[in-house]
């Protein structure tokens, strides 16, 4: 892997949408197929977001429309990188909403990770250019995001996610909380202790461009 130019610290990050022809070059790890792909761009208008220095891939923010009816089997540890919606109530009448997956940054091609671009930039990065594609789409009233506690680094790293201060700062709002006791089933090397909130609690979050449905 070629170096990567920083600056103060930090790398110079330019992103896009994924693109079909993207497929098969960068890390997919959460994808079946190129047609996919090309399903979720037609269905959302956008299949991922894709994060690069230079020409080199560094990260990818993925997501999916919310439907309460949907259910991953093995819910995020299946397949797809989506919380299993149906671990919490529907949300409510906010509109045609698009919810925001795992933030793989540092995944490579091979599926190997470079853990030294953690903590560059990456993942605010993408959420930003997220944010930039929804406010000029008139289709999607929403973006969405089961956001864990915030002050605990390497719970946010295994699970590619971000704290909810960070969304805060971005313009999200909580409407509500979920248990999800999988988290403490599954990431065992993690002592609740040590964290500074319950880790099997997420914190739903919400952006919408329309603040009188609020």
């Amino acid at each position: 892997m070629p170096d990567i130019p920083l600056e103060d610290g930090y790398v110079d990050i330019e992103c896009r949408p994924m693109k079909v022809s993207d497929y098969g070059v960068i890390e997919t790890q959460h994808w079946t197929s190129a047609d996919q792909v090309a399903e979720y761009i037609e269905q959302q208008g956008i299949a991922s977001m894709l994060a690069f220095v230079g020409q080199q891939y560094v990260g990818q923010l993925y997501l999916q429309e919310y439907d309460p009816e949907f259910s991953e089997p093995g819910g995020w540890t299946g397949h797809r990188c989506w919380a299993d919606f149906q671990v919490a109530e529907p949300l409510g009448s906010y509109g045609r909403l698009l919810t925001l997956g795992c933030y793989h940054v540092g995944g490579m091609p091979d599926g190997s990770r470079d853990m030294s671009l953690w903590g560059r930039g990456i993942g605010t990065a993408l959420l930003e250019a997220v944010i930039e594609w929804y406010t000029g789409q008139a289709a999607i009233d929403g973006l969405v995001s089961w956001a864990l506690v915030s002050g605990y680094k390497r719970l946010l790293q295994g699970a590619g996610q971000m704290p909810y201060t960070v969304y805060e700062q971005h313009g999200f709002r909580e409407i509500k909380r979920v248990d999800d006791p999988r988290w403490t089933m599954a990431v065992t090397d993690i002592s609740p202790e040590e964290a500074e909130e319950d880790i099997a609690v997420l914190r739903v979050m919400l952006l919408t461009q329309d603040k009188d449905r609020l």
